[in-house]
């Protein structure tokens, strides 16, 4: 994994480039968009969520600005919170696309997308949009959270639609055997708490993101004290990973998932680079199974863009889970 300003970033995305992201109501969802070097864009896919919470026509009218200085047109893919299957729909009509050529080199904006969007990507990559075998995701980091919020005030999400197996990690389930729930809560405890009251899982292993350096140790706390509610009345065991560190996340839920015999079920909520990371190891371990609640709203004001990119790429992350699976 990278750390980029924009300036680098630019000098790190040499030729042209096709790029898949997200529109949402964050200034957040253009960050990539905006620091792309001027005449590299050749292509533009842009996921759009059809039951949005929020008008978003000014943050569409910027990014189409985007594209048509670059002389390309946005193609807009349908989204829903409440139907997963209009996405994967779009995205097997990509790979039936003749005008998709796998020389291009294709970058994902993964900052905006929900958790369920880019694990169906990552998906995707992995069976079906071939060149997106090699995608480089790109997360731009937040600024500020919440505004002025203290930590315990925070919040990105409330209320749930359902808890549903994402599409393309259906798991396969053992009747009989107990269930263990690899948890990996944001900000939002509520929604992991309905995922758990739902799933009843025989054993909640609750992951507390660790972040690096001093900026975002209030996160770490947060994290803690959402795990410990959660233990309240489950019986379960906790662990640390880095937050923002992909092969390390994959590192720590492989030690904890080490020998297990139960169905396993993953519910990763935290930072999207390691909920990416747990994409491609649910795809090389496709016994186990990822499930996800779609949030009722989200906090329009939840966070503002900076000036700071994390990069990496899909078959950095495979090798390394290839390698640990091998190992172990």
């Amino acid at each position: 994994m990278h750390e980029l300003t924009s300036e680098e970033l630019r000098s790190t995305l040499q030729g042209t480039v096709s790029l898949v992201s997200c529109l949402s109501f964050e200034d957040r969802s253009l960050s990539v968009a905006k620091a792309l070097p001027p005449g590299s864009l050749r292509r533009w896919l842009c996921i759009l969520n059809e039951d949005i919470e929020t008008d978003i026509s000014e943050m569409r009218n910027k990014a189409e600005a985007i594209a048509a200085e670059a002389g390309v047109s946005i193609q807009f893919l349908s989204a829903s919170k409440r139907n997963p299957l209009l996405l994967a729909d779009a995205l097997i009509g990509l790979a039936a696309n003749p005008m998709l050529g796998e020389q291009e080199k294709w970058i994902g904006d993964i900052t905006t997308m929900t958790h369920e969007m880019l694990l169906m990507l990552v998906a995707a990559a992995d069976e079906i949009v071939q060149p997106w075998r090699d995608l480089l995701l790109i997360y731009n980091l937040a600024g500020t959270y919440s505004g002025d919020d203290t930590p315990e005030e925070k919040w990105v999400s409330r209320g749930i639609h359902e808890v549903r197996s994402v599409v393309g990690y259906p798991g396969a389930w053992s009747p009989g055997e107990p269930t263990k729930m690899i948890a990996l809560p944001g900000f939002d405890p509520e929604r992991m708490r309905r995922m758990v009251e739902e799933i009843e899982p025989d054993q909640l292993v609750v992951g507390i993101a660790c972040p690096i350096g001093e900026r975002h140790v209030w996160s770490a706390e947060k994290n803690r004290r959402i795990a410990e509610q959660l233990l309240q009345t489950r019986k379960g065991a906790t662990f640390d990973y880095p937050a923002l560190d992909p092969l390390g996340a994959i590192d720590a839920v492989i030690d904890v998932l080490r020998d297990t015999t139960s169905n396993v079920l993953l519910a990763p909520l935290n930072s999207k680079i390691t909920t990416a990371a747990l994409g491609v190891l649910a795809r090389l371990r496709p016994e186990w199974q990822i499930c996800y609640a779609p949030a009722f709203i989200y906090n329009l004001k939840y966070a503002t863009p900076s000036d700071c990119f994390l990069t990496c790429s899909l078959d950095k992350i495979r090798a390394h889970v290839s390698s640990r699976i091998g190992a172990g």
